[in-house]
């Protein structure tokens, strides 16, 4: 189910400059700041237009312990609470200084897609 929620909303969602290198790839981090909500699945990352496995990547919410994306399902969701910063952290190769664009799409069990551009860089 296509979401109603406009683009803009969306991009508010991203936390400018929570886009950094760590020692087993990089993070990300998004802020619910819209309504509570149950994430029902995940599509594969989106980094500079390449696609990152959703078996490399694992989404902590709050304090949360980590999961895997690909562990996210109708029958295995996860709850995106209001307010609550959610990081997701890629396994993948350390990116290279400078502007990148990422896009992350869940899938809500309130709202339907949820599709995130968002640019920023890694210094």
């Amino acid at each position: 189910m296509p979401t109603v929620i406009p683009t803009f909303l969306l991009k508010k969602l991203y936390v400018k400059g929570s886009f950094k290198n760590n020692p087993t790839g990089f993070e990300i981090a998004l802020r619910n700041t819209l309504a509570p909500g149950t994430l029902i699945g995940i599509s594969p990352l989106k980094i500079d237009g390449r696609d990152v496995p959703l078996d490399k990547i694992l989404i902590a919410a709050g304090d949360a312990a980590p999961v895997r994306a690909s562990d996210i399902s109708l029958t295995a969701p996860r709850q995106f609470p209001l307010n609550i910063v959610i990081k997701f952290q890629v396994e993948d190769q350390p990116l290279a200084p400078g502007p990148h664009h990422l896009t992350v799409q869940v899938n809500t069990k309130e709202a339907g897609e949820l599709k995130i551009d968002a640019e920023d860089s890694i210094e």
